[in-house]
């Protein structure tokens, strides 16, 4: 590997290393996986998505997913729905009980990072948007070449 390279992989892996740490502890502070909690603050943006919708967004395979729903089912966190007008469709909706904690997610999540970046300057900041959507987009790209 280029000598200009090796610290960029050392400094991904250890971010992905903390991130990993941290999300770990925090879903298992809501008693859940970090996949769950990852599936779970999809639901802030809407109320329903159909299972495909939840697949292609969390990137995983249809065997995971269906584990994923039916672990969030026996919580009775979700419930899935068929399509009236198309059978082949399923629904998947919060279940009233699930709101509060998907409140709680976000909120708790949008306060860890708020406590992680809190003594970061503006201009940092920006800096560390810059750089993070230009790896997100090296990242998508090099995933959608294999």
């Amino acid at each position: 590997m280029d000598d200009k390279l090796e610290p960029i992989a050392e400094l991904i892996c250890e971010l992905t290393r903390n991130c990993n740490l941290r999300e770990e502890y925090f879903a298992s502070s809501f008693n859940l996986s970090p996949t769950e909690v990852r599936f779970l603050k999809l639901f802030v943006k809407s109320p329903t998505y159909t299972i495909k919708e939840l697949r292609d967004l969390l990137k995983v395979t249809p065997g995971r997913i269906t584990h994923i729903l039916t672990s969030l089912e026996e919580k009775n966190l979700i419930c899935r729905r068929r399509d009236t007008e198309d059978k082949r469709v399923i629904f998947v909706k919060l279940m009233p009980k699930s709101e509060p904690l998907i409140k709680n997610l976000y909120n708790s999540y949008h306060l860890l990072h708020n406590n992680i970046l809190q003594n970061v300057e503006e201009e940092e900041l920006q800096t560390i948007l810059s750089s993070l959507e230009t790896l997100v987009d090296v990242f998508k790209k090099w995933v959608s070449q294999k």
